[in-house]
């Protein structure tokens, strides 16, 4: 591996400007005269090859091949990317402002293009790849995944800085190249790391890899005893946010030294209340309901394992206890974005108290930036208000933040389907599908898009197979044989 003497220095930008249009293929974001124009991934990438081949004619089989690489993709795909690219750009059908059809064989791209180069920029993009347990114990996971989401959840404090979700990273535990994880996420830069537990002192080692060339450009070693782990996740993540940022502002700083808790064993039980809660089964969040709960015996004070509460109540469908959790919750830290965005959802969900649920949704984003959970939340909600570009542009943002999540493409898919963006649903549901083609639910509304779209045969087929998937779940069956009624009954059958 090489190593970088000029840390600091990222690797050069590239800007595409053409019209009113200015493209970041680096950060992925299309600005029109400086106002956010979302797109959806698929949409995003289809605009990037033409840039990259401005003036060439390409092929249909060529542009599928760049846009969906090792995916068997139809034809229609393609079509539709190009027409809500096309619509996206405010390019009408009979139009060749921007992207000519040629007969028979292809797209070409035909307005003036300005490429600029910048050199400059600082590293502003990270994803925090899982810590590696070297040892034997499998008990150690739970310390391995926890010191990974506590770093994800100090450094996307600081202003300025995106970092990738904790989903996103996770689907890398195999550890693939670094490269890729750069461009399969969009980041410049990969922290990865290594623990071991010797005898109660735990020894980790972590190394900031930029995913350009692959070089070196920062890596420290850290021994602590187990009671410790509070404060060297916490210095890992100060020295880190002031490589990456040498002039952060106070508030970064003041955010960054905010500790969770003073008792390590509490911390302890959090970190495992959070290792099931992750796994996302009933038996999972039960597991981790306890072990929050012990947090909370330890330490009355611990607002993070009220919010763990949150979490699991909400799950599990308590809403009386999920209430308690997120009032005690704030009032022992006001300044926990991920509560506000969980209380905001529960407001609109449960209390349908509208206004006080995008106050904290709002509030939510504001504070945790780089929360993905909430601007998916948020989009939600502005859909359902009928604030459809607002709704479109949270989706996005929160793609971007966790491309790899299942959740946030599917809810992507949701909110284009409610503002009446069928391609944009079709597409963001497609891709949901390719990172999880079992997924029942994703099926399911394509099948209700498809139906929308007047493709009635290709709707039925999707249902079909949800139905298959769901294993003969009697609640499910019947909800989807009302859907099928639905699309028999408006296809006039």
């Amino acid at each position: 591996m090489k190593v970088r003497k000029d840390f600091g220095k990222s690797p050069e930008s590239i800007f595409y400007e053409f019209g009113p249009f200015r493209v970041d293929a680096r950060e992925r974001l299309v600005s029109r005269d400086g106002a956010r124009v979302p797109l959806t991934p698929k949409v995003f990438d289809t605009l990037l090859v033409f840039l990259e081949n401005a003036g060439r004619i390409l092929t249909k089989e060529e542009l599928m091949q760049r846009v969906w690489p090792d995916t068997v993709v139809e034809e229609s795909n393609l079509a539709r990317s190009v027409s809500t690219l096309r619509k996206s750009l405010g390019q009408e059908r009979d139009e060749q402002q921007y992207i000519e059809t040629i007969p028979w064989r292809g797209y070409r791209f035909v307005a003036e293009i300005k490429e600029v180069r910048d050199q400059s920029g600082t590293i502003d993009s990270l994803a925090v790849l899982p810590l590696i347990n070297e040892g034997t114990d499998p008990a150690v996971e739970y310390l391995a995944d926890g010191i990974t989401e506590s770093l994800i959840h100090n450094l996307s404090r600081v202003s300025g800085l995106k970092v990738m979700s904790r989903h996103s990273v996770f689907q890398y535990k195999q550890r693939p190249e670094v490269e890729t994880v750069g461009r399969d996420l969009g980041v410049r830069a990969v922290l990865t790391g290594r623990i071991k537990l010797v005898d109660n002192v735990v020894l980790v080692s972590v190394e900031l890899v930029d995913c350009s060339d692959n070089s070196h450009l920062w890596g420290a070693q850290y021994n602590r005893e187990l009671s410790d782990i509070l404060t060297m996740q916490e210095a890992i993540a100060q020295q880190i946010a002031e490589l990456l940022k040498p002039n952060l502002t106070g508030a970064d700083k003041q955010r960054l030294s905010l500790s969770p808790t003073e008792n390590p064993a509490a911390y302890q039980l959090f970190l495992k209340g959070r290792y099931f809660w992750n796994k996302l089964t009933i038996e999972g969040i039960q597991k981790g309901l306890g072990f929050f709960k012990q947090a909370i015996a330890e330490d009355p004070r611990f607002a993070l394992a009220y919010a763990g509460l949150l979490d699991c109540y909400t799950y599990i469908n308590v809403p009386v206890e999920a209430r308690k959790a997120a009032a005690k919750a704030l009032e022992l830290n006001p300044t926990l974005g991920e509560v506000h965005a969980s209380l905001g959802f529960f407001k609109f969900l449960y209390d349908w108290d509208f206004s006080g649920a995008e106050t904290e949704l709002r509030k939510a984003i504001e504070l945790s930036p780089n929360y993905a959970q909430a601007r998916h939340w948020y989009a939600i909600y502005l859909a359902n208000m009928g604030r459809g570009d607002e709704a479109i542009d949270q989706a996005t943002r929160a793609r971007e933040l966790d491309p790899l999540s299942v959740l946030m493409n599917q809810t992507a898919g949701n909110v284009f389907m409610l503002v009446r963006d069928y391609d944009g649903a079709v597409d963001a549901l497609l891709t949901t599908l390719e990172l999880d083609p079992h997924f029942a639910a994703a099926h399911s509304v394509l099948g209700c898009v498809y139906a929308l779209k007047g493709e009635y045969e290709g709707a039925l087929a999707r249902f079909e197979r949800a139905r298959e998937l769901a294993g003969g779940h009697p609640a499910i069956d019947a909800r989807i044989k009302a859907l099928e009624g639905w699309v028999y009954a408006i296809w006039g059958k």
